[in-house]
């Protein structure tokens, strides 16, 4: 089938379902409520030429002015609300979570791309609290302390790449956040070295994840809309034209949706190997097993099958491992990169970096690193990491949700089969718990009243989700964010780029790239040790960096690395 055939036949499959969801009436039990207010749209597309290609969470903010802080979009014929305010978003997902847990069914990220059968993306079901239990297993606060020596390890080992590579400071990033995950979520391997330099495996997870971020965008893919298209391809590729990021791109969109496909059916393949059973056979096997989230679940589920039959817990377990994996590795990679901004933005703010060092000398002194038991001895450190990830959350939009029936609230009615959005990034901007909340001001989080007295003006009460769907892995990244960003601070000064031509240094441009998972793009900073003691301290005290060559046993390299894992 041509491809001018293809969009003829969308276009008047489009018109012709646009048209006849505008002839339907309320149910009867709701028929005296409003609409939920929002912008007015066009005949049969909506405001789908309105929706913002880059920063949707700002764009989304701008509108609660408008219209309020839940209001709806509609794209061909579905609706979308956006919730900008923490109160509503708690009455919906806690309040009536039975209604508002599931997600919506995304083709792109969800069946074309293959990541529905990770939890992030998994209705509400007993799949996905099978996943979840799992999850809570390894990740609450009690058992995670039995990974804490993992990312005070890799905290040290990301000292290391920082000073024998400063430039590559991003790579360093990556490499140590699939250093820390990989191990605790498989342990130890024998013969290859997590988070070695060019590792395969961080590879794989880049490019997934950059994937996974462009797929879960708000009204990124037509094909969400109208899942037929997908079937107009071989492959299943989506080649209905986008709307969204690619709008202006010389290549069209099928293009890209091609190589989308191509690249992550080869990075699922990779995914789809960090089997439990890998873990099973080389590992415990092989007698030389260490704490991990995939120990764990293996007696999790030996357990279990003592007591009953629990034939697909094998399955939700190996994509449930993969997943978590996967959002531990993004979380913390985007909150050090925030902690890089602030770096570079010092100059706005003089006083963070020195208040923080002033903190670290006075309780910890300059012959060690700190540590996990400092933490509590920390203040302004706790308040930086809360600064970050209120600034600028790892999601600023979040993962949608999807009610599941109607509903009603504040005499508004919300159909059965909406899709939700929690632009957390507005609740962390709010200005009734953040003053000057375009600052970046530790300080907020001090003092007689400081602003997370209340959950609203926590921002480990958002950033991480809400409900039901709220991040498992929130205390094992609040562990990685404190071993990552104190032990920098203790030695190093971050410092704005210096242009080449001048020789002088200048504020780089700070902007986010496409996609759900906010990335920055075009983005420097200089990583200067503090002194020859902060040297000595590195050297000294922190593990020596292994080349990681190869892949495991069993597995195979992924591709290389699609310009996704590299668009910030």
């Amino acid at each position: 089938m041509g491809y001018l055939t293809q969009i003829i036949l969308l276009v008047i499959a489009a018109t012709c379902w646009t048209f006849s969801r505008s002839k339907q009436r309320l149910p009867a039990p709701y028929a005296h409520l409003k609409p939920v207010p929002g912008p007015k749209g066009l005949p049969f597309v909506g405001n789908a030429f309105r929706m913002p290609r880059v920063m949707e969470w700002k764009v989304f903010k701008e509108w609660s002015n408008i219209y309020g802080n839940i209001f709806k979009v509609s794209v061909f014929g579905r609706t979308i609300i956006v919730v900008n305010s923490f109160d509503i978003a708690i009455e919906l997902t806690e309040k009536r979570g039975a209604i508002y847990s599931s997600r919506p069914n995304l083709i792109m990220a969800g069946r074309l791309m293959g990541f529905n059968a990770t939890y992030p993306l998994m209705p509400y079901n007993d799949g996905l609290r099978a996943a979840r239990r799992l999850a809570h297993h390894t990740l609450s606060p009690r058992p995670v302390k039995s990974f804490l020596d993992v990312p005070e390890t890799e905290g040290g080992r990301w000292l290391r790449r920082l000073l024998n590579n400063p430039k590559d400071w991003k790579q360093a990033v990556a490499e140590t956040n699939g250093a820390t995950t990989m191990k605790i979520i498989y342990g130890l391997v024998s013969g290859y070295q997590a988070g070695g330099q060019k590792d395969p495996m961080v590879k794989a997870f880049e490019v997934a994840l950059h994937a996974f971020s462009l797929a879960i965008a708000p009204g990124a893919h037509l094909v969400d809309f109208f899942p037929s298209c997908s079937l107009f391809s071989r492959h299943e590729k989506c080649v209905a034209e986008n709307f969204y990021q690619y709008k202006k791109s010389q290549r069209g969109f099928s293009d890209l949706a091609s190589e989308i496909w191509l690249t992550m059916e080869k990075t699922r393949d990779v995914l789809r190997k960090l089997k439990l059973d890998f873990v099973q056979n080389q590992v415990v096997s092989a007698g030389t097993a260490r704490p991990s989230m995939a120990l764990d679940t293996l007696d999790l589920i030996q357990k279990e099958r003592n007591q009953k039959a629990s034939a697909d817990m094998d399955e939700v377990a190996k994509w449930t491992a993969a997943a978590t994996a996967g959002a531990g590795a993004h979380t913390v990679r985007v909150s050090c990169l925030g902690l890089d901004v602030l770096g570079a933005r010092d100059v706005a703010h003089p006083n963070v970096q020195r208040k923080a060092q002033e903190e670290l000398d006075r309780v910890v002194g300059r012959d060690r690193l700190p540590n996990l038991e400092d933490r509590p001895s920390l203040p302004y450190i706790e308040a930086i990491i809360k600064e970050v990830l209120r600034w600028h959350p790892v999601t600023p939009c979040g993962v949608p949700h999807t009610s599941t029936e109607d509903d009603e609230y504040e005499g508004m009615f919300i159909p059965k089969g909406t899709s939700i959005i929690l632009n957390q990034w507005a609740m962390l901007h709010d200005t009734a718990y953040f003053s000057e909340p375009e600052k970046f001001l530790p300080e907020r989080f001090l003092g007689d009243s400081p602003s997370d007295q209340v959950r609203a003006g926590n921002p480990y009460a958002i950033a991480f989700g809400f409900g039901r769907r709220i991040c498992p892995g929130l205390h094992l990244g609040s562990v990685m964010l404190f071993c990552f960003i104190s032990k920098a601070l203790a030695t190093f000064d971050i410092k704005r780029p210096i242009d080449s031509n001048t020789g002088k240094e200048y504020d780089p441009p700070v902007d986010a790239a496409p996609g759900n998972v906010s990335f920055p793009v075009r983005f420097d900073c200089r990583f200067i040790p503090r002194n020859e003691k902060a040297i000595e301290l590195i050297n000294r005290d922190t593990e020596e960096l292994v080349a990681g060559e190869g892949m495991p046993i069993g597995f195979e390299a992924p591709p290389e690395s699609h310009q996704l894992a590299h668009h910030w």
